[in-house]
């Protein structure tokens, strides 16, 4: 995904495999980005794939980082809670905030191997879209009971092969150059879900956010 963005190197953060520890995000959410926000200017895009969990009361998900922990006493500790991450951007007051998420919170893997011995599927969260902020466009890879599923062919997440073939322009429905979330999602559901459906699952994204907000201008 990051070799899609344009911006100079040093306005991007790159944490893969062993290098994305809990205390590596900390280092980047709390005192990287700051200095990189520019209230009201700065247009901020996070994508993050890996796995993803919640809690017991089904209140609260969590983004796992390479080192979390699963035992759900240890989660609060070890992994980052995904209103925390939310909550930390919106005090930086960026003008516009792009999220990706390529994970599922089911408690289970890409291969549906289970996170964790009593995992089970979580039901859809009434509160899930409560608290994000109108400047916020959240794109989801599947529904909250739905598993993430891999492509195996392309060495990638299902949702993250659909993104990038969607940003190359595949999305661009009326071809005017333009993308708006609008057309991403649609352009995202209707390949995933067809695709998911010939691995024999179901899963479809979900778009939180401004559906005619332009998340994409190319040449």
């Amino acid at each position: 995904m990051w070799y899609y963005l344009t911006r100079p190197p040093k306005n991007i953060k790159l944490l893969i495999d062993e290098e994305a520890t809990k205390n590596n995000i900390d280092e980047a959410l709390l005192l990287w980005l700051p200095s990189r926000i520019k209230p009201k200017i700065t247009e901020l895009i996070v994508f993050y794939s890996g796995h993803g969990l919640a809690n017991p009361d089904e209140k609260e998900l969590y983004l796992l980082a390479h080192d979390s922990k699963t035992a759900f006493k240890l989660l609060p500790k070890t992994a980052l809670m995904r209103s925390e991450l939310f909550d930390e951007i919106n005090k930086l007051k960026p003008k516009s905030v792009t999220l990706f998420f390529d994970t599922c919170f089911s408690g289970s893997t890409r291969e549906d191997e289970s996170l964790l011995v009593d995992a089970k599927p979580i039901r859809i969260l009434s509160s899930h879209a409560a608290n994000i902020p109108d400047n916020f466009t959240v794109f989801s890879s599947s529904l909250l009971n739905q598993i993430s599923s891999g492509f195996k062919e392309a060495k990638n997440g299902l949702f993250s092969y659909y993104l990038m073939k969607g940003l190359e322009g595949k999305a661009d429905a009326n071809n005017d150059r333009k993308i708006t979330n609008q057309e991403l999602y649609v352009y995202l559901n209707k390949n995933i879900s067809v695709k998911a459906t010939e691995l024999g699952r179901e899963q479809n994204p979900e778009l939180i956010g401004k559906p005619n907000k332009v998340i994409m201008v190319y040449k």
